[in-house]
C-alpha cells in the first residue's frame, strides 16, 4: 500500500520551499489506534517521552501560553491516553518511528516514497520521527523549528497556522535563542500576526510542511494523533550554525549581527565558526533547565496536579 497520496507536479516544485499539503494513509496501518498507541507507550523509554501541560484551568492562567513538563512516572500507556483525552495535555513520543520496528517500517517507506516523488537523493539527514498525542484543548504555542518539519496528521481535527519567515514574525535574536537552547522553540507572538498566516484545517490524512524556520502554531479542535518527521538538510545545518555564531556575538560581545543582510562570504565564515563552537559545547552556557511543575494524577481534574516545589527533570 502506498502511503502518500494526491502528490502533484506542483508539490514537487514546492517541496521544502513553500507551505504545502498532500494526503496520506498512515491511519490504515493500524499503528495509531488507542490500543496500539498504549502498547507503544508501554514499550518506549521514559526519557524519550515528553508529557507537557498546556493549562486552560483558571488556576494556572500564568502558564496559559507555555508547555510545562509533567512527571508521568507510574502511568501506563492506557492512563496516558486517557489523560490526553481528558486533560490539557500534549504527549510527544520522541524517536518512536526510529526505534520500534513496526513504526520504523512506516518511516522507511515514507522516506522511499518522498525520494521517489520529490526527487532522487533529496537531502534529508538524521531524520527523527515522533508521535504526538494531544488533548482537545491542547495547543502548540507560536514557535520556530531548527529542523525541517513535516506534520503527518492522522486522527482528529487540528488547525495549523503558518506565518511568513521575516524579521517581523521571526527576529534573528529569537531564532538565535532557539539554536543556543535558551528557549525551547517559542517565539514572541502577537494576535495580529494571524492576518498574515496560512491556515490549514487538518481532519486526519494530511501531511503539511513548510520551509525551514517558518514560524507556526497549532490548535486542537478535538483529541488528536499526529506523526512529526524532523530532519536536517545541508541548508538548515548551514543556517543554524551561522545563527549560533551570531547569537554568541549578540549575547557575549554586544554586537547586532544580521543573517538576512550578511554577504555569502560572511555567512560561510560564520557557519564554519558555528560548527566549531557547537563541537566545543559553546551553547551549553545558554541552555535552559527543564523544570517539572505538574504531576500526572488520575484523581485530579484534567489529570494534572501542580507540584509544591518545581524540580529538575531526571527521568
Amino acid at each position: 500500500m502506498e502511503l502518500i497520496t494526491d502528490w502533484t507536479e506542483q508539490n514537487q516544485l514546492d517541496y521544502g520551499k513553500e507551505v504545502m499539503s498532500v494526503g496520506h494513509k498512515l491511519n490504515a496501518t493500524g499503528l495509531f489506534t488507542d490500543d496500539a498507541l498504549a502498547a507503544m507507550l508501554d514499550l518506549h523509554p521514559n526519557h524519550l517521552i515528553d508529557v507537557l501541560a498546556v493549562p486552560n484551568n483558571h488556576e494556572y492562567q500564568e502558564y496559559r501560553d507555555q508547555q510545562l513538563t509533567v512527571d508521568f512516572r507510574g502511568a501506563d500507556g492506557k492512563t496516558l491516553i486517557a489523560a490526553a483525552k481528558a486533560g490539557d495535555i500534549w504527549i510527544n513520543v520522541r524517536e518512536v518511528m526510529n526505534r520500534q520496528p513496526a513504526y520504523k517500517t512506516v518511516l522507511d517507506q515514507l522516506h522511499a516514497e518522498l525520494e521517489d516523488k520529490a526527487g532522487k537523493n533529496k537531502d534529508r539527514r538524521n531524520c527523527r520521527g515522533g508521535i504526538l498525542i494531544s488533548s482537545p484543548t491542547a495547543r502548540t504555542p507560536y514557535h520556530s523549528d531548527p529542523t525541517m518539519t513535516h506534520l503527518w496528521h492522522i486522527r482528529g481535527h487540528k488547525r495549523a497556522y503558518v506565518y511568513p519567515m521575516t524579521q517581523v514574525f521571526l527576529p534573528d535574536s529569537a531564532f538565535e535563542a532557539i539554536v543556543l537552547g535558551e528557549m525551547a522553540e517559542d517565539v514572541p507572538y502577537k494576535p495580529e500576526f494571524d492576518d498574515s498566516a496560512i491556515v490549514a484545517d487538518l481532519m486526519g490524512g494530511e501531511m503539511i510542511s513548510w520551509p525551514h524556520r517558518s514560524p507556526h502554531r497549532v490548535e486542537n479542535v478535538s483529541f488528536c494523533v499526529s506523526m512529526v518527521m524532523e530532519f536536517s538538510t545541508q541548508e538548515s545545518a548551514f543556517i543554524n550554525a551561522g545563527m549560533m555564531t551570531n547569537g554568541i556575538l549578540r549575547r557575549r560581545y554586544g554586537r547586532t549581527p544580521s543573517w538576512e543582510h550578511a554577504s555569502q562570504i560572511e555567512r560561510v565564515f560564520k557557519s564554519m565558526i558555528g560548527r566549531v563552537l557547537r563541537k566545543l559545547g559553546a551553547q551549553n552556557a545558554y541552555k535552559r533547565t527543564d523544570l517539572v511543575k505538574f504531576k500526572l494524577d488520575p484523581s485530579a481534574k484534567g489529570f494534572l496536579k501542580m507540584v509544591a516545589t518545581p524540580y529538575q527533570r531526571a527521568f
